[in-house]
């Protein structure tokens, strides 16, 4: 996007433009904490990852440089702090959805996927079930779909 393009879109849409309240402006912050961005790189999946910043980037290693992590099935003062680490991970997310840790649980998967894994097969399916999803959605939850109709293959089969 050249300067007139840009000039153009914020005549537009410019009051909306980023975190107008913000501390930083979106160009500031792609300035400052994505500078590899320079090249021209233009990066729109942040629904499936979204970019890291410098300044996470240099808290994780200060943290990995700082501190030694171990295997949080192990019995070590190093697996201690990892276990410490994921418990207030844990604490956090709970927090931010306001859920009390004596209704829900937090379980951390590698992405989406493995997560409506685990939702198909721990929900109780029966043969009064319902799956209903929407027209757009990610493939992973089309896969939940499998579950239920394999309870009912089953059923059919016996």
């Amino acid at each position: 996007m050249d300067f007139s393009d840009k000039e153009e879109f914020l005549k537009e849409f410019g009051a909306d433009y980023g975190y107008p309240d913000g501390p930083k402006s979106v160009d500031e912050i792609r300035a400052t904490e994505f500078k590899r961005l320079e090249n021209g790189t233009v990066y729109l999946d942040h629904a499936g990852a979204t970019l890291y910043s410098e300044l996470q980037m240099e808290a994780v290693f200060r943290d990995l440089t700082a501190n030694v992590y171990g295997n949080p099935h192990s019995q070590s003062d190093s697996s201690s702090a990892t276990c410490d680490i994921v418990r207030e991970a844990r604490q956090q997310v709970l927090d931010y959805c306001n859920a009390s840790p004596k209704d829900y649980k937090c379980i951390f998967t590698s992405g989406a996927t493995a997560a409506l894994k685990l939702v198909g097969e721990a929900f109780p399916w029966s043969h009064q079930s319902s799956f209903a999803y929407t027209m757009e959605n990610h493939n992973s939850v089309l896969g939940i779909r499998e579950y239920p109709a394999i309870l009912s293959f089953h059923w059919l089969s016996i």
